[in-house]
């Protein structure tokens, strides 16, 4: 048993720290791919931003604007593929602004990838020629970056600052009252050939926009988590519970083996010196041996009453045989055999409102049920037992209470005196002979009438058992 808790055990945190690994590393990648994004589209953002203002230039018609036609074309030679059998990519066109000074033509072989530097560098020179002539507007690329950050789902704060070197701010989208320190920075994109130049992009608080685009497989994984600690709870106090009652069910049946046993031993035993000795002839001797093998018999046919009521609790088809009898008349018949059979002193007051009581019940049952809360009153009393039974009808209902002078309940213990088995080890209480099953039947037949049962107790003081079932249709 304890190698099945420990290997659930380790199985159950094996889930949670793979769970843990398994979110860690998706924070990651989605962490990574917030930064791609947000290098991609301020590098979007500054090339749109560019040709807005190259579109600016070509139709400003002032008269010391430049005039000329606004285009720069850079050819691919895809000639280079042809003999590989690649298959040649479109021509690649882009404007360029064309001043007094005569333009140069670039050709470049752009699937080579030894070419893509020098096509950055071709771009390069054309925002530092556009910057010359239109100088960059912060607020504007900031705008546009805005824009273009919203389309991918991304709301965060954010800034862009122009700087020159490695740490000349020459201009900030971001207010000068404001300071903010969760910052997760864009690669710095050069816009001169040098790169001395550079426009760099921070977003503000970047882990709650991370965190928000993973809310749902956050939300999915704590669902499993806590599904899966509660159905450990459950398994765990399931297996303890059993384990329990196995452990109830082998002292039970050992005690059980050893209850019966005795009686048959002694009224074997009795049996035999009455043939062996000669008792017969001996009247006291022999009524002597009669009365103990009677008394042997008696226990010995209570223990068979205990395990057929476990039988009865077992049998789910099991049906009552109900029928209409009056109760005030059971009771004085059960306090005179207990009367009659007990050892020790006791005093019985039964009150019945009315006297002629009727109810609708299986009157065998009943009867062990009001025996059995009897006979527990007696066992858990001292040597003068004093028991009230009132019996009252209200409404539909009949009302059977029984209180006892015994050593009362502890209340912890209240809410299990009626499971199977269960007996309360406290006191002098585990000298007094039962299996725990008086009360577990004695619930599950008020039950089957459709009533219910209840205990109020207090330690040293008694205790007050009243049934509730349905009276006389």
């Amino acid at each position: 048993m304890r190698l099945i808790l420990i290997f659930i055990s380790l199985s159950v945190l094996g889930i949670f720290f793979f769970q843990g690994y398994w979110l860690w590393n998706s924070y990651n990648v989605e962490q990574q791919q917030f930064r791609k994004i947000i290098n991609e589209t301020l590098q979007q953002a500054i090339n749109e931003d560019l040709t807005y203002r190259m579109d600016a230039l070509k139709n400003d018609t002032a008269a010391n604007a430049p005039h000329g036609e606004i285009e720069f074309n850079f050819y691919l030679d895809s000639t280079s593929h042809k003999a590989s059998g690649m298959t040649p990519r479109k021509y690649y066109s882009r404007t360029k602004l064309q001043t007094n000074e005569e333009a140069d033509s670039a050709v470049f072989q752009a699937y080579k990838p030894e070419n893509i530097p020098m096509m950055r560098t071709a771009f390069k020179g054309i925002w530092q020629a556009i910057n010359r002539l239109s100088p960059i507007d912060i607020e504007q690329v900031d705008s546009v970056w805005s824009v273009l950050l919203k389309a991918e789902g991304i709301n965060n704060r954010h800034f862009i600052d122009f700087t020159s070197g490695k740490d000349t701010l020459l201009a900030s989208s971001l207010p000068d009252n404001q300071n903010p320190t969760d910052l997760l920075p864009t690669q710095k994109i050069g816009i001169n050939i040098d790169d001395s130049i550079g426009l760099q992009g921070f977003i503000i608080a970047p882990s709650e926009a991370v965190l928000q685009q993973m809310g749902p497989l956050f939300i999915a994984s704590l669902l499993l988590i806590i599904i899966t600690t509660a159905y450990y709870i459950f398994l765990i106090r399931t297996i303890l519970r059993q384990k329990t009652i196995a452990q109830i069910k082998n002292d039970f049946v050992n005690n059980m083996t050893h209850e019966l046993k005795t009686p048959i031993t002694i009224t074997y035993s009795a049996i035999d010196a009455l043939q062996t000795f000669n008792f017969v002839e001996q009247k006291e001797t022999r009524e002597e041996y009669f009365t103990l093998c009677r008394q042997q018999l008696k226990h010995l046919s209570g223990l068979v009453e205990k395990i057929l009521s476990m039988a009865v609790d077992e049998r789910k088809n099991f049906r009552l045989q109900k029928e209409s009898f009056r109760l005030l008349p059971v009771v004085e018949s059960l306090t005179q055999q207990f009367t009659i059979k007990t050892t020790k002193q006791i005093s019985f007051r039964i009150e019945a409102n009315p006297e002629d009581v009727q109810i609708v019940a299986d009157k065998l049952h009943l009867t062990n049920v009001i025996s059995n809360l009897i006979d527990n009153a007696i066992k858990y009393s001292g040597r003068q037992v004093a028991i009230n039974i009132r019996i009252q009808k209200t409404d539909d209902l009949v009302e059977i209470s029984i209180t006892d002078n015994g050593i009362g309940i502890p209340p912890a213990q209240q809410t299990r005196i009626f499971e199977r088995f269960y007996r309360i080890s406290k006191g002098n209480v585990h000298d007094i002979k039962g299996f725990g099953l008086g009360l577990s039947y004695v619930k599950d037949i008020v039950e089957r009438h459709d009533g219910s049962i209840t205990v109020r107790s207090k330690e040293k003081e008694g205790s007050t058992f009243t049934i509730l079932i349905p009276g006389k249709k």
